[in-house]
């Protein structure tokens, strides 16, 4: 791992008042929660917003019959 990446990580961790291992478990145990990522990795928000624009174009058709 990146020790930059990792030292920022940990001083963010700790004013959120976790030490890096709990912050690794309660990843992990959200992880699992969600059966994938507990956020959108880049590449699902793009997918989304071009999904909700396609759904916005559909329902605007519909209201203009």
């Amino acid at each position: 791992m990146d020790e930059t990446l990792r030292k920022q990580a940990a001083a963010i961790f700790q004013r959120l008042g976790l030490a890096e291992d709990e912050a690794i478990t309660l990843f992990y145990k959200r992880t699992v929660a969600a059966g994938k990522l507990p956020f959108a990795a880049a590449g699902e928000r793009k997918k989304d917003i071009r999904k909700k624009k396609r759904m916005n174009e559909r329902f605007a058709e519909w209201d203009a019959r």
